[in-house]
């Protein structure tokens, strides 16, 4: 068989990674066949856009609860653009373009990994590890990935223009990097913050002197230039208390453990991403190339609840150089080439053997886990009680939402019930980040202990709605308890849907294979 250089395999490693990373990307919700997870908040505030002709609403018209349109709204604006270019309704364009994006951020993360790798065929195998790692496009292909997806495609093109920045003193690299900046900045909040201690970071580590300090300050300039229309028409309208509010929600002390135990990958069944990554990480800091181990760390003292996105960058990295300078060496040197005269350069057949074996296991792991998350979604049955509930109940009446998930971040019927049903439900999470600041927590217990009532009973629903009044009860039947997995309903659940049917003060008024609707009396 014809030798293959490292140079060659490197370009078609990048092009697979490009084109397989995109169709993982775009498989959950074309399995789904609707948006995976939450969202439901982004789309109304994409119709939001057409209802104000495109200028910046003051608040979002979602849950009736006077939410500050204080959100960074590029993804919003580019929803907006994408339903009116194509004609397809929001929650339409919440299944793909978090897809699309998520989708070039992987020819982006190769770009930032050419810049930072020693070479080609270094950054073309973490390109690949990166498009084919669950954690890297989880939360990204998602109907949250409105403004996330964007975040992390713009937050890399700021990193590799940072970058050459540093190595080769481009003057024109200022402006790109201040361009792709302001970008991320308008894209998702987090995305913004990671975006500037990872650019700190790598000014620490790359080229700590004058001329680049310079540098940077001309960048930042750029950034706060480019993005004032946004945050000086946000403060003017509402002052900081929103900007303060959502800062308090994302710290999540808990989240180092996640590094400590590198279980962030979201790898399923065998876990070699992280496993070759924490050979990477004991090659690094054995050379004494700290670049790569910090960055690594330094997300989950950030920002803990997202430190996993960012965390997955020089983690694709290291992980690569765990398999190219360890693994590969090592089959390389227990093969017969060793006895023989092979350049370095040329990848042999065991090598070839690994390569392949390793691509295909990511691509079947990844796959299977864009097939696991599709399970995350709002099921039709769900939708279609939500479009009785719009249809059929007084514009200003309240729900008690009822689902039996703790977990907010995977319960996506009480943030898609206001968006579809276009009714207020009293304990809907989403949005609250931007009102309620430090208590904002305390209102995330309040509601996941209301959703422990499903399986607590009446007497617990009583009880932890006292401070709130409902006119109507929604309950779905597809409850879902933990990782967003459907899960069965718990035995005691007939028990309360009997308690409800029985209780003098409800009246049942709509049932389905999907939900349970009670009104008051």
């Amino acid at each position: 068989m014809k030798s293959i250089r490292r140079t060659e395999l490197a370009n078609l490693i990048i092009f697979l990674a490009v084109i397989l990373g995109a169709f993982i990307r775009f498989a959950p919700t074309s399995i789904a066949g609707f948006a995976i997870n939450d969202g439901g908040m982004f789309a109304v505030m994409v119709d939001d856009l057409k209802a104000s002709g495109y200028s910046l609403p003051v608040f979002t018209s979602y849950n009736a609860l006077n939410i500050p349109y204080a959100y960074p709204p590029l993804g919003f604006y580019f929803g907006r653009i994408s339903a009116d270019l194509t004609g397809l309704a929001s929650v339409e364009i919440l299944r793909w373009l978090p897809a699309l994006f998520a989708s070039l951020s992987i020819p982006a993360f190769a770009l930032l990994a050419s810049r930072l790798t020693k070479t080609r065929f270094h950054a073309a195998t973490a390109t690949l590890i990166f498009a084919l790692m669950p954690r890297a496009m989880s939360w990204f292909v998602m109907g949250g990935g409105l403004t996330r997806s964007p975040g992390q495609f713009f937050m890399l093109l700021t990193l590799a223009s940072v970058v050459r920045l540093y190595q080769e003193n481009r003057r024109r690299d200022i402006f790109w990097a201040g361009l792709f900046g302001a970008l991320a900045v308008l894209s998702h909040p987090e995305a913004a913050v990671h975006t500037a201690v990872s650019s700190l970071f790598l000014w620490l580590m790359l080229a700590r002197s004058r001329k680049t300090f310079w540098n940077s300050v001309q960048v930042a300039a750029l950034v706060i230039l480019l993005t004032a229309p946004w945050w000086a028409t946000v403060i003017s309208r509402h002052g900081l208390a929103p900007l303060l509010s959502a800062a308090q929600t994302g710290q999540k002390l808990l989240a180092i453990f996640h590094l400590v135990f590198f279980s962030f990958t979201e790898e399923i069944y065998a876990t070699p991403i992280a496993s070759l990554g924490l050979i990477g990480l004991g090659l690094f800091i054995a050379r004494r190339d700290y670049l790569l181990s910090l960055w690594l760390i330094i997300p989950f003292f950030v920002e803990g609840r997202s430190a996993a996105g960012p965390a997955a960058i020089p983690l694709a990295m290291l992980a690569a150089s765990g398999f190219v300078d360890v693994v590969l060496p090592a089959l390389r040197n227990a093969s017969s080439a060793a006895k023989t005269e092979v350049s370095v350069e040329q990848v042999t057949p065991v090598e070839r053997g690994a390569l392949i074996y390793f691509f295909m296991y990511l691509l079947f792991s990844a796959y299977l886990f864009s097939w696991q998350i599709s399970n995350a979604t709002l099921y039709a049955p769900d939708r279609e009680a939500m479009q009785w509930v719009r249809q059929n109940t007084p514009a200003d009446a309240r729900f008690l939402v009822l689902t039996g998930s703790r977990s907010v971040s995977c319960d996506s019927v009480p943030e898609w019930f206001p968006a579809l049903a276009q009714r207020k439900s009293i304990f809907t999470v989403q949005g609250t980040e931007w009102t309620l600041g430090k208590d904002f927590g305390d209102f995330v217990q309040e509601a996941a202990k209301v959703q422990a009532c499903v399986s607590d009973g009446l007497e617990c629903v009583n009880s932890s709605t006292q401070t709130q009044h409902y006119d109507y009860v929604y309950i779905s039947k597809n409850l879902r308890v933990e990782n967003c997995e459907p899960l069965t309903a718990p035995q005691t659940f007939p028990f309360l849907l009997e308690a409800l049917r029985s209780h003098p003060g409800l009246q049942m008024v709509h049932e389905t294979e999907g939900a349970v609707i009670f009104r008051g009396q």
